[in-house]
């Protein structure tokens, strides 16, 4: 029972530290307990097995068969007195050396050894003592006996030499606490509450298994001490070990499985996407956004680097809002000039295998017919590895250009949408039956390309648009390209939750883009939806390199080249909001307009956070990283924040921009993809794979090309008589 001479709290109290045992104060500790009688466990009673007969099938054959020969007496047992005598002679006589082994070695050697981790507690006079040991072993099992080291400097010893009593602990795999306390100030050991006094008068601990019993004898082992115990108890829990390996504690259990980062690199056809006026830096090369040569190499780079898919945005418009004028916007090159982004792809697929490519075209002023013939023709020449970033366009001078007096109003755009959207299933899903084509043989042999009882008119009638005929292209390899959608307005996460199979957002901090992951899934479960099924990925510019300092010094040299005027700029076409018309430390108002609203939101006083954003602040923000958050560090840093906001905003992946391109992506592809692997965040690359489509590849091992019995697309899907 415990002792009751004292309370517990005393035994918490530090005591004075006691000096290092001396080799006479070690050799009076042996001599104590070779002089402590203790008595060895009865024998076992002896059974006669003279009255036994072996089993049949383990007689000899001369005894099956009637022929009794003699067997042979047993080899007489050594006398183990002898065998000891001898051995201790050969010790004397033989030359001693300490040879040239290296301690350190072999401290090396053993960390890399997995051990499962004890503490050894004892008692004297009511004082509690412990210690963390990862070198309990078995020595024998009758009698049950056990072995331990114990440093000649442990402040446990002079306890357990006096005690000659001690329990084991096997921690389990959470209690590497426990491990590190016994190992740490001697006064913090009993500190905590998660102990109490065993029956047999030892400090217990909660462990998967607890040996007590006595110490038979010390030996001296270098500047250790090898304790032999004789147990009495032995008490077993279920549960698994903890684990010391490497100079860590851990776990024989598997990490659960972490969730899996996709990787999209943000472009867009231009000279400035989202860090203005850093193609003035002499390493990039932005300016040679015309040449074919620039997205060949960019798309092999990012292929090669591990990359999921390139994004490609876009505008059909200038952004002439700060100062009332384009003029800022095109001396900073702020995503003007800006080409097509659908040109390049083609060649980018033809020198790749396993890239997607993510482009951005806004339905606001296309026609759904031609549209979607031109998105089937690039599902074709990339084997389904095309997605389209449905947006709707927020630039007023893309509506003035176009032919419109004024920009759609902001809800009208999503209602145009909606019946866009169902317009473009029709023709992907409905239109060709799944055998519509013939296989080359069977045509070949009947001079039929496709039967064309099997090719059906949509005859689709709506408010917007009047669409009677059939899909000009037969079925491709996705029918319905992968979609993503770019919008985080009330009505733009609506719009998201139903077509979108994965969104682009983009917010400052963790709680912002949690508020809106959070209602994206919502929505979509609303809508029946799996919230699975939509894959978000967050805005973030990188900036990194070997080390803290280098990535930090790369950021210092980037900033003397941005444009502070294309940053104003770009926030003027975005927001809608001129900022030269307010004082530039006087914080924004949340402004109800047509431009992208939650932008707006984002960055007025409405916005979610502390921060308070002002003119000035936001220019210096966007001009290296856009909307976007900038990571500036060593690979290390960057992954433990890319991990943070996977984890707490419920993030999919990322759009990753440039600062200077192709740098970034270089530096990324050489210092963060890599440490993202060892976590388990991004698979390994597998050589000559399958070829996959792009909604394969992001759905996931279950996921097929087409879209889920969950998307509005499959309800459009023609069913096979």
């Amino acid at each position: 029972m415990a002792p009751t001479e004292a309370p517990n709290g005393l035994y918490a109290r530090p005591r004075a530290p006691k000096a290092a045992p001396t080799t006479a104060t070690v050799a009076g500790i042996i001599n104590r307990v070779a002089s402590t009688s203790i008595s060895p466990p009865s024998p076992p009673p002896e059974k006669s097995l003279s009255a036994q007969s072996p089993p049949a099938s383990f007689q000899s054959s001369a005894e099956s068969s009637g022929s009794l020969s003699p067997r042979a007496a047993p080899a007489a047992k050594p006398d183990i007195t002898q065998v000891f005598a001898g051995i201790d002679a050969r010790r004397r006589s033989s030359t001693s050396s300490t040879g040239s082994v290296d301690g350190t070695h072999l401290r090396t050697a053993f960390r890399n050894a997995a051990t499962s981790v004890w503490v050894i507690t004892s008692s004297h006079a009511g004082h509690p003592v412990g210690f963390t040991a990862i070198t309990v072993n078995s020595v024998c099992v009758d009698p049950p006996m056990v072995s331990f080291n114990v440093g000649r400097t442990s402040s446990s010893l002079d306890t357990l030499s006096r005690s000659l009593r001690f329990a084991a602990h096997l921690l389990r795999e959470d209690q590497g606490h426990i491990a590190t306390r016994f190992s740490a100030t001697t006064s913090k050991r009993f500190s905590n509450d998660d102990w109490s006094w065993g029956e047999d008068g030892l400090p217990k601990l909660p462990s998967l298994a607890r040996f007590s019993g006595d110490i038979v004898s010390f030996s001296v082992a270098g500047d250790n001490l090898l304790a032999i115990g004789r147990l009495d108890n032995i008490t077993l829990s279920p549960g698994k070990p903890l684990v010391y390996h490497g100079g860590v504690y851990g776990s024989l259990t598997p990490p659960p499985l972490k969730k899996r980062i996709y990787l999209n690199a943000f472009d867009m056809c231009c000279v400035g996407h989202q860090a203005p006026g850093m193609w003035t830096h002499p390493s990039d090369r932005a300016r040679t956004y015309k040449d074919l040569e620039y997205w060949i190499n960019l798309a092999q780079l990012l292929e090669r680097g591990g990359f999921d898919s390139l994004f490609l945005a876009d505008v059909v418009g200038i952004y002439d809002v700060y100062r009332g004028s384009r003029d800022a916007a095109v001396r900073s090159a702020s995503q003007v000039p800006v080409n097509d982004p659908v040109g390049p792809i083609s060649a980018m697929a033809a020198v790749t295998k396993r890239l997607g490519f993510g482009v951005t075209v806004s339905l606001t002023y296309e026609l759904p017919y031609a549209f979607a013939r031109r998105m089937s023709t690039l599902d074709h020449l990339t084997k389904g590895r095309v997605a389209w970033n449905v947006v709707t366009s927020y630039l007023k001078s893309a509506a003035t250009n176009l032919g419109l007096e004024t920009q759609v109003p902001h809800d009208e755009r999503y209602n145009i949408a909606e019946e866009f959207m169902e317009v473009c299933y029709k023709l992907w899903e409905n239109s060709w039956e799944d055998d519509a084509v013939l296989e080359p043989a069977e045509a070949a042999e009947k001079g039929i390309y496709a039967h064309p009882d099997k090719v059906h008119d949509i005859e689709h009638e709506g408010k917007y648009f009047h669409v009677p005929g059939a899909h000009l292209c037969e079925p491709s390899p996705q029918r319905t390209p992968y979609l993503f959608q770019a919008g985080a307005s009330t009505k733009g996460q609506a719009f998201a939750a139903k077509h979108a199979e994965s969104v682009f957002i983009a917010g400052p901090t963790v709680p912002h883009l949690k508020k809106i992951t959070s209602g994206i899934r919502a929505s979509a479960r609303e809508q029946g939806r799996d919230p699975a099924n939509v894959k978000i990925f967050a805005l973030v510019t990188i900036i990194t390199g070997s080390t803290e300092e280098a990535a930090q010094a790369k950021y210092d040299e980037y900033r003397q080249y941005a444009s502070i005027e294309g940053a104003l700029a770009l926030y003027g076409g975005w927001a809608g909001v001129d900022l030269s018309t307010i004082d530039v430390d006087q914080p924004l108002e949340y402004v109800e307009n047509d431009a992208i609203r939650s932008v707006n939101q984002m960055w007025s006083k409405q916005g979610t956070g502390d921060e308070v954003w002002t003119p000035r602040k936001i220019a210096e923000k966007i001009a290296i990283g856009g909307l976007g958050p900038l990571i500036v560090g060593s690979a290390t840093n960057v992954a433990n924040q890319l991990e943070q906001w996977i984890d707490e905003a419920d993030l999919d992946g990322f759009n990753l921009a440039y600062a200077v391109t192709p740098n970034t992506f270089e530096d990324i592809i050489e210092h963060v993809v890599p440490e993202l692997r060892r976590r388990g965040r991004v698979p390994e690359q597998v050589p000559d794979a399958p070829r996959k489509t792009l909604r394969e590849s992001m759905g996931g091992p279950e996921a097929t090309a087409y879209v889920t019995p969950d998307h509005p697309a499959y309800k459009h899907k023609r069913r096979q008589l």
